[in-house]
């Protein structure tokens, strides 16, 4: 881990939950190598962010009501998302109680709220404007623009959310389509876009550290 606590010039910031009852430990973000986190993101208590990956700009991680979180590696969280999680609420993930979960290569599109607690399986996309509150995410899924997900409901693997559908009973869940041909490769184009894209900010810009 390379990156230290801290207030950076451009409004990053990397500090220490404030203990509470739901998380009476006070704990300092883990951040991995060549992991890159844009102007105004901040990330907050136990959060452990994996090797390469892209945080944009505007973004706010908050494990302060529940912890901890995990983000996987080439995880790509793009601008204006929210990460938190119900006090005291947790997932099962990993062999522990998790707030968050969000395995690896998984894009998550401007101003989507995945909030836990929650589980996000590998090489899922999550669209812009998508609402995600208590659930579970299988791998390889499409969960499109503008999207609700809620009420504790599980999504298998390779399943298709349409733009602005509601699922919030697991029959809905059950019954969601396999992620159409058009939409399989999405997810893997915007994860090799953005590890290319962090990697050049780092480079060629002073707007991530």
């Amino acid at each position: 881990m390379i990156k230290t606590p801290g207030i950076y010039p451009l409004h990053q910031i990397i500090h220490p939950n404030p203990p509470v009852a739901e998380v009476p430990h006070s704990a300092t973000p883990r951040i991995g190598r060549n992991s890159v986190i844009g102007v105004n993101s901040m990330v907050i208590g136990d959060v452990y962010v994996s090797d390469d990956v892209f945080i944009g700009f505007n973004n706010v991680i908050r494990a302060d009501s529940s912890a901890p979180f995990f983000i996987g590696p080439r995880t790509n969280i793009q601008d204006f998302v929210l990460i938190h999680c119900h006090p005291a609420q947790y997932i099962k993930a990993d062999g522990r109680k998790m707030g968050v979960y969000i395995e690896d290569s998984v894009s998550i599109l401007h101003h989507a709220a995945p909030h836990g607690p929650l589980f996000v399986g590998r090489n899922t996309f999550i669209g812009q404007h998508a609402s995600i509150y208590d659930a579970r995410i299988g791998r390889n899924c499409v969960i499109m623009h503008g999207a609700v997900i809620t009420n504790g409901v599980s999504i298998p693997d390779n399943r298709f959310v349409e733009p602005g559908q509601n699922v919030w009973r697991q029959a809905q869940a059950d019954a969601l389509p396999q992620v159409p041909e058009q939409y399989r490769k999405l997810n893997s184009q915007i994860v090799d876009h953005y590890y290319r894209l962090g990697k050049s900010y780092q480079r060629n810009t002073s707007l991530v550290f």
